[in-house]
């Protein structure tokens, strides 16, 4: 698959055309922002399209609220933990009383020994 620079506000325009409910590429698509390009913007880029994007959001529906705790700059964590032997600290965010990296992968509570919350750009 071949790469491709977006502007920011046509990334945003393209978000908001993928709001759950929608057929199931826009669908994939809306989660790949969480998951994927959520790394490739800025932090003042994250909080401006969770500012856009927020209002427009359902929160009775699964993707919305994870999307909206994925972008949320006041749930971001910094979660130090310890496996095998090595202290680690993560970069998290809090969704159903778990701290999440991306969708399918939550820090252990077992191996958490703090977190802290990340200062939020406000």
């Amino acid at each position: 698959m071949s790469n491709f620079t977006i502007a920011f506000f046509e990334l945003a325009f393209l978000v908001e055309a993928c709001i759950p409910p929608r057929p199931i590429a826009r669908s994939m698509f809306f989660d790949d922002v969480s998951d994927i390009h959520y790394h490739k913007i800025t932090k003042e880029e994250r909080q401006r399209l969770f500012e856009w994007i927020s209002p427009k959001l359902d929160l009775k529906n699964e993707k919305c609220r994870y999307f909206y705790a994925r972008f949320d700059p006041k749930n971001q964590y910094l979660v130090s933990c310890f496996y095998h032997g090595k202290t680690e600290e993560i970069e998290c965010f809090r969704f159903d009383d778990r701290y999440y990296t991306s969708k399918n992968k939550f820090v252990n509570p077992e191996y958490i020994k703090s977190s802290s919350l990340v200062n939020p750009i406000l």
